[in-house]
C-alpha cells in the first residue's frame, strides 16, 4: 500500500542506526512502533522483538492486529469451509448495493468515482459478511481483524486515486477495472506476545514501556486521515456523516497535533519527556515543520550519553511543485533517553 512517509525504503537504514549504536543490540526484548501506519516497520522488526504498535487510525488498527498480533494465519474453524479463506471469499456471489456503492461509486447520487460499481458492491458485501459472522460468533475478533485487514490491503488496488484518497481521479484509471481480489497477509511469527493500539500516542506513552521507541510522527500539515478517509470508512463501516465532493468523514477526534505547527514541538518533547523507554530513534524530514537545530535540542536534553543524527537520501512523496525538485532528506536520530 502506498502511504504518506512509508519507511519502505528506509528499513535497512533505521536498522543500520539501531546495530551501530546500542552495544547490547541482541539482549533488548521490545520494539515501540508508537505511529505504526501501514505497519511496515512493525513486521521488519518482529523477527528481532516483541512488539508494541499503535495508531490513531482505526485501519492501521486492523492492520495491526493482524501483522503484528497474529503469529500465525487464523484457521476459521467455525466457518467450516475447505479452501482458505482468501479463496472463499474470492469466488463468494456477496455484493451489494450498500454505503460504499452509493457514496464512493458513480451508482451514488453524488457520482464519486473511488470505486467501479462492481468493487464498490463487492466490498459492502465483505463488510457486511464480516459483521454478520463475528454478531453470530462464526468467527472471533482476531479473525474479523484479519478479514477486514485483507480488504483494507486490496482496495488501493483498485482504486481510482493518483495515490491517496484526498481526491479521485476524472478518468478512470486502468486499476479501476481490475475486480477487487483478496491476498492472504504475510503473517510472521515471532513466538512473542505482540500488542497493538489504537490510541493518541501522548495519552499511550505514559501507560507502556520496553526498550526501544520508534517515533515515525507526521512532518508536515498534511493530515492522514483525509488522505485516507475510505479505507477508514471500509474499516469501520459505521455509515458515517460524510461532506464535500470526496465524501470525506468527520476527523475531529483524530487531527495529530504534529500536523500542526504550533503545537508540534510540544507535541513531540512530551512524547519524549514521559517515554520510559532506554533507546528513542526519531525518523523526521529534513524539510519538517520542526527545525534540525530544534529536534536537536530537543533530543539532547533528553539524551543521557549518546546522541547521534544520520541524513539518508529520500525521495519525495510528489514533487515539490516550486522548486522542481523531488529529493529530500530523512533524518534519524537515536538516543539513550533518560529514565
Amino acid at each position: 500500500m502506498r502511504f504518506i512517509g512509508s519507511k519502505r525504503l528506509l528499513l535497512k537504514n533505521i536498522d543500520y542506526v539501531i546495530s551501530q549504536n546500542i552495544t547490547k543490540y541482541a539482549q533488548l526484548n521490545t520494539f515501540c512502533d508508537i505511529f505504526s501506519g501501514t505497519t511496515i516497520v512493525s513486521q521488519y522488526f518482529k523477527n528481532k522483538y516483541q512488539i508494541i504498535s499503535n495508531d490513531l487510525l482505526y485501519f492501521s488498527y486492523c492492520l495491526q492486529k493482524s501483522y503484528v498480533e497474529l503469529n500465525k494465519k487464523p484457521i476459521f474453524k467455525n466457518l467450516k469451509i475447505s479452501l482458505e479463506i482468501e479463496e472463499y471469499l474470492n469466488h463468494l456471489d456477496i455484493t451489494h448495493s450498500g454505503f460504499v456503492f452509493k457514496n464512493y461509486s458513480p451508482g451514488g447520487k453524488e457520482n464519486r468515482k473511488y470505486l467501479s460499481e462492481e468493487n464498490a458492491k463487492l466490498i459492502d458485501g465483505l463488510r457486511i459478511q464480516f459483521d454478520k459472522w463475528l454478531k453470530e460468533k462464526k468467527i472471533n475478533s482476531l479473525e474479523y481483524f484479519y478479514l477486514v485487514s485483507l480488504v483494507v490491503e486490496a482496495t488501493p488496488f483498485v482504486s481510482n486515486i493518483a495515490g491517496t484518497y484526498g481526491a479521485y481521479l476524472k478518468n478512470w484509471d486502468k486499476r479501476s477495472f481490475k475486480k477487487l481480489y483478496l491476498n492472504p497477509l504475510n503473517i510472521i511469527n515471532n513466538n512473542k506476545k505482540n500488542k497493538s493500539y489504537n490510541e493518541d500516542c501522548n495519552n499511550l506513552i505514559k501507560k507502556i514501556e520496553g526498550d526501544i521507541l520508534y517515533l515515525d510522527p507526521p512532518y508536515n500539515s498534511r493530515q492522514y486521515l483525509p488522505n485516507y478517509h475510505l479505507l477508514e470508512t471500509i474499516a469501520k463501516y459505521d455509515d458515517p456523516q460524510i461532506k464535500g465532493k470526496t465524501g470525506i468523514r468527520e476527523y475531529q477526534n483524530q487531527k495529530s497535533n504534529f500536523c500542526n505547527k504550533s503545537y508540534a514541538q510540544d507535541a513531540l518533547e512530551n512524547l519524549i519527556s514521559n517515554a520510559n523507554f532506554k533507546y528513542i530513534l526519531l525518523s523526521y524530514n529534513s524539510e519538517g515543520i520542526i527545525s534540525e537545530k530544534t529536534l536537536e535540542k530537543l533530543l539532547k536534553k533528553y539524551s543521557k550519553n549518546l546522541f547521534k543524527k544520520y541524513r539518508f537520501d529520500y525521495r519525495r512523496y510528489k514533487k515539490d511543485k516550486k522548486t522542481n525538485k523531488n529529493k529530500l532528506f530523512e533524518l534519524i536520530h537515536i538516543i539513550d533517553k533518560k529514565i
